[in-house]
C-alpha cells in the first residue's frame, strides 16, 4: 500500500482520533433493535480499518511486531466502550503459545518405490510436503493404499476402508469434499483433518492427499507449493504439547501429476481414472504396488505467542445474563507476504481488518444502548487464524468463559462491501436455528437470507467458527450477499475477482473501491442477528439431521423444522 500517512508516526493523536469517532457514537443514549446511524458507523469502520491496514502493521502476521500492535489496538477500544476484561489473568488478552515448525529443504527425500523402478520427486514441484509439527526427524518407509475419499460413514453408506488393511500403511485418498455428497458432510469428510483422523483410526502412519479438480477450484496447487517453505504452526497447551490431530499420521502429503501417477504403477487402476471416478461416487479402495519413502528434518521453535483479544458486555436479565453469544473475527493477516515487490505488504483490508471494524463498531452500538441485551456478548478478536483458526481452536479448548455457558457464535471474515445488497449469506445457516434467527434479523431492514452460493467448496468448515463447531456450539459465518437492490448478481464475479487478484496478496488494501455506507449496513446485520440471538426466549438449537450436530454434539437438545 502507497501513498498514506503511516500511523505510528504520531500514535497517541491517531489513536486519540479514533477512540474520539468511536465515543461519537455513544453519545446516542440508546439504540433500539432497529435503530442505528450509518453515517457514524462509516466513519468507525473507516477508521478502525484505516488503523489496522495500514502498513506500519506490516500485515498482521501471527507472531509478529504488527500484531502485536492490532491487539493492543483492539483491547484499548474495547476499554475506551466500557467493555469488561474478559481474557486471562484479568485482562483482555489470552495468549496463545505457539509452535513453529520449518523444513531444513538440504535434506529431504521423497521416493515411490515399486517393482517398475524408483521415483524420487523435489519437495514443492508436483509433491507438498510441510514441515512435521510432532517430530524434528522423520524417516519412514511404508507400503502405500489406495482408500478413496478416506471416509467411514456408516449413515451414509459409506465405508471407503472396507476390506483393506491399513495398519502401518501410507493411506492416499482423494482430496477435497466430495460432489457426489451433501454440501455439509462433503464439508465434514472430505476436510483433511477428517482423513487423517479416520485414518490413523485404521492404525495408519501416514496420508498422502490427491489433488483434485475440485481441489484445484477452490484453492490452486501453485498457490499450495509456494507455501512449503513456509513456517507450520500450532498452538501448544498449558502442559506444554503441541496440540496436533491425529498425531498417529507422521506422513502428511499432497500429491498430483506424475508423482499420483507414481504412487500407482502396476495398480488395478491409474490415478487418473480414480479421480475421475471419484467425481461421481465412493470408489473402492484397494492395496498399490508401490511403497514410499520420506526423510525430513524440521527445526522447531516454542517461542512465538499470538493473542485473543477478548470483552464481555454483561446482559440484563437475570437468568439469561449466564448464557453467552461470541462474536468473532480475526485480526491477523499474512504479513510480508512478497518480500521481492514494491508492494511487499498483505496489509489484509477485507482479510479482515473489515471483520475486526464491523465487530467494534457492533460493540460500540450495543453498549450504547440504554439496556444491554439479555443475554451476555463476548466480543472475540483472535489471532492466528490464518496459520490454521490457531487462536479460535485455543480458546475453544480453554475457554476464558465457561463453556457450556457459550449458546452460539457468530462469526465476520471478510466481505464485499462495494455494492448495495440485498440479501445475505450465512454458511451454516441450514444447520441449526441461527438460520432462523438471522431471517427474523434482516426482515427488519427489508433483507432475505440467500442460500451457499459455494455448497461445493465446504466455506463452513474453514473459518473461526469451526473452532466451536466443533464443541457442539451452533454457529453461523456471515457474509453480505451477492445481489444488489435491483436483485443483479453482482457478488459472484466480485468474489471470483477478489480470489484470483486480491486473495493473500498485496492488492488486499485501502486502495480497494470500498463503499463504507455499505460496510455500515453490514455492521447492522450483524448487530440485529446478535440481537435476535440475545433476547430470543430460547438458545438456538442445532437440527437432527446436521452432520455437524451428529459428530460433535449427540447428545444435545435438538430442533425440528417446521
Amino acid at each position: 500500500m502507497k501513498c498514506r500517512p503511516k500511523f505510528y508516526l504520531i500514535p497517541v493523536c491517531s489513536l486519540f482520533a479514533l477512540i474520539t469517532l468511536a465515543a461519537s457514537g455513544t453519545a446516542q443514549t440508546s439504540l433500539g433493535a432497529s435503530q442505528s446511524d450509518p453515517n457514524v458507523s462509516a466513519s468507525v469502520i473507516k477508521a478502525h480499518m484505516a488503523f489496522l491496514a495500514d502498513d506500519s502493521l506490516e500485515g498482521r502476521e501471527a507472531g509478529t511486531r504488527g500484531e502485536v500492535i492490532a491487539a493492543q489496538y483492539i483491547a484499548t477500544q474495547f476499554e475506551t466502550l466500557g467493555l469488561l476484561q474478559a481474557g486471562a489473568k484479568q485482562s483482555f488478552f489470552q495468549t496463545v503459545p505457539l509452535r513453529s515448525a520449518r523444513l531444513d529443504t538440504s535434506d529431504f527425500e521423497f521416493t515411490v518405490k515399486s517393482p517398475f523402478g524408483d521415483k524420487s520427486f523435489k519437495n514443492g514441484d508436483e509433491i507438498v510436503v510441510f514441515a512435521n509439527l510432532q517430530k524434528e526427524t522423520i524417516s519412514n518407509e511404508a507400503g502405500v493404499i489406495f482408500a478413496g475419499h478416506g471416509i467411514v460413514a456408516p449413515e451414509l453408506g459409506i465405508d471407503d476402508y472396507k476390506g483393506l488393511d491399513a495398519k502401518g500403511k501410507i493411506v492416499a485418498v482423494l482430496g477435497g469434499p466430495p460432489s457426489f455428497l451433501p454440501a455439509a458432510e462433503a464439508a465434514h469428510f472430505g476436510s483433511t483433518a477428517q482423513q487423517r483422523l479416520t485414518a490413523a483410526k485404521h492404525g495408519a502412519i501416514g496420508v498422502i492427499v490427491i489433488w483434485t479438480p475440485i481441489l484445484e477450484n477452490s484453492f490452486p496447487f501453485d498457490r499450495l507449493r509456494s507455501q512449503f517453505s513456509s513456517a507450520s504452526l500450532t498452538w501448544v497447551g498449558p502442559d506444554g504439547k503441541a496440540n496436533i490431530a491425529a498425531p498417529e499420521i507422521q506422513v502428511r502429503a499432497f500429491v498430483r501429476g506424475n508423482a499420483a501417477q507414481a504412487l500407482f504403477q502396476g495398480a488395478e487402476q491409474t490415478a487418473a481414472q480414480v479421480i475421475v471416478a471419484g467425481e461421481a461416487g465412493p470408489v473402492q479402495g484397494f492395496a498399490l504396488r508401490t511403497s514410499l519413502k520420506l526423510s525430513l528434518l524440521t527445526e522447531h521453535n516454542d517461542g512465538q505467542h499470538s493473542r485473543n483479544v477478548a470483552a464481555l458486555l454483561k446482559g440484563s436479565d437475570p437468568v439469561l445474563a449466564d448464557e453467552i453469544i461470541v462474536l468473532t473475527a480475526h485480526y491477523d493477516h499474512v504479513g510480508i507476504c512478497a518480500p521481492k515487490e514494491e508492494d511487499k505488504i498483505c496489509n489484509g483490508a477485507l482479510d479482515n481488518a473489515l471483520g475486526v471494524a464491523l465487530m467494534l463498531d457492533v460493540a460500540r452500538m450495543l453498549s450504547a444502548q440504554q439496556q444491554t441485551p439479555a443475554r451476555s456478548i463476548l466480543f472475540l478478536a483472535v489471532g492466528a487464524e490464518e496459520k490454521g483458526l490457531l487462536g479460535s481452536d485455543y480458546f475453544a479448548a480453554f475457554p476464558t468463559v465457561p463453556i457450556k455457558s457459550i449458546i452460539a457464535n457468530i462469526n465476520l471474515d471478510g466481505g464485499l462491501p462495494y455494492y448495495e445488497f440485498s440479501d445475505v449469506i450465512a454458511f451454516g445457516a441450514e444447520q441449526s436455528q441461527m438460520g432462523d434467527r438471522l431471517a427474523s434479523a434482516v426482515a427488519k431492514i427489508g433483507l432475505s437470507v440467500a442460500p451457499d452460493p459455494f455448497p461445493e467448496l465446504g466455506i463452513f468448515t474453514r473459518s473461526d467458527q469451526y473452532s466451536f463447531v466443533k464443541r457442539g456450539i451452533p454457529a453461523l459465518f456471515l457474509y453480505n450477499g451477492f445481489h444488489d437492490q435491483n436483485g443483479d448478481n453482482l457478488g459472484q464475479e466480485l468474489w471470483n475477482t477478489a480470489f484470483a487478484k486480491h486473495y493473500h496478496r498485496p492488492s488486499d488494501d485501502l486502495s480497494l473501491p470500498i463503499n463504507y455506507q455499505v460496510t455500515a449496513k453490514y455492521a447492522d446485520v450483524f448487530r440485529l442477528v446478535t440481537l435476535e440471538v440475545a433476547n430470543a426466549r430460547l438458545r438456538p438449537l442445532w437440527y437432527g439431521n446436521s452432520v455437524f450436530k451428529k459428530q460433535f454434539a449427540p447428545e444435545a437438545p435438538l430442533a425440528n423444522r417446521d
